[in-house]
């Protein structure tokens, strides 16, 4: 079980490693250095290469599945008005929490189905906003296929609640911050600090711009090409759908997006059996695209580097 635990962690320190790739790469791209440009592609294609293979370990051919990660909003509520929000909070109009027990009920049957998974985040909005995320991280940590659970904050809320305080505390869990700079985290980190609580600050320097919600009309070959190009790896749960990046979760949930059940699994299918969600859920992990690709622009070059969390006035 030890040597096990270890291939995890080193499963979920390079997953992180893809993140920052992609950032690098549009960097590189912002600045038209093409000769880094060139290295970066090549530096990523052995680099996906080596997960690729990492995949194929022994413990991972099971005929159950291994997932990487998948992230869970709880809320559309939030305590900022970020303009080019990824998630799309802005869009919701009367932000509300997530039913739990919609989650709970949809989060056992992807666990029943799945072997094991590197690490599951707890998003929002903003997490620490819904009280019922204690019911959640009970439910992750009894579970022995979850690895890592990671709490992702804004900064601006500071835990009191005792119990959420002593779950926090759990080795498997880390509350990730994202350092906007327009708050001031330090109460946050202190705190954290005082109860030896495991967490890191995350200094983003500058959002990349999706796009709008409009539909794009791109072919096949086109949606494909930007599949590949896009380095997305956040899959999402919501209303008991498995999608493969928040774009396509919160854009169906908003009705933005056209409901299109190719480009996700619906655990709450009464009609599938577990076996059949299985397949399901392996053939999700193959697709070469979506169609919900065609409300984004991420992966393509009109994706551009933008100011980080600027303010709404409504």
């Amino acid at each position: 079980m030890r040597s096990k635990n270890i291939f995890y962690k080193i499963a979920y320190k390079l997953h992180k490693m893809g993140f920052y790739f992609c950032s690098i790469k549009f960097y590189a791209e912002d600045q038209h250095n093409y000769t880094n440009i060139k290295f970066i592609n090549f530096f990523i294609y052995i680099f996906n290469f080596i997960i690729g293979m990492w995949k194929k370990f022994p413990i991972f051919l099971t005929n159950s599945n291994y997932y990487e990660y998948l992230e869970i909003p709880i809320t559309t509520a939030c305590t900022l008005k970020c303009k080019n929000c990824s998630n799309l909070m802005p869009y919701y109009k009367k932000p509300c929490h997530m039913n739990m027990d919609q989650i709970e009920k949809s989060l056992n049957i992807f666990l029943t189905c799945i072997q094991n998974i590197v690490y599951i985040r707890i998003l929002g909005g903003e997490p620490l906003l819904n009280q019922n995320i204690i019911r959640l991280i009970n439910i992750l940590l009894n579970s022995g296929k979850v690895q890592r659970v990671e709490i992702v904050t804004n900064g601006t809320i500071v835990p009191r609640n005792k119990e959420l305080i002593r779950l926090l505390k759990n080795p498997k869990i880390i509350v990730s911050i994202s350092d906007y700079k327009i708050v001031n985290n330090k109460k946050l980190q202190d705190f954290l600090k005082k109860n030896n609580i495991k967490f890191e600050v995350n200094k983003i320097k500058y959002w990349m711009d999706y796009g709008n919600m409009n539909y794009r009309g791109k072919t096949i070959k086109e949606l494909k090409k930007q599949f590949r190009k896009c380095s997305s790896v956040c899959k999402s749960l919501i209303n008991g759908q498995v999608h493969l990046c928040p774009r396509s979760s919160h854009g169906t949930d908003l009705n933005i997006i056209k409901d299109n059940q190719d480009d996700y699994v619906n655990l709450q299918d009464e009609n599938v059996s577990i076996d059949e969600m299985k397949l399901k859920l392996r053939t999700l992990l193959k697709k070469d695209y979506i169609k919900a690709c065609n409300f984004c622009d991420y992966g393509t070059k009109k994706c551009k580097k933008i100011p980080v969390a600027v303010q709404m006035k409504k």
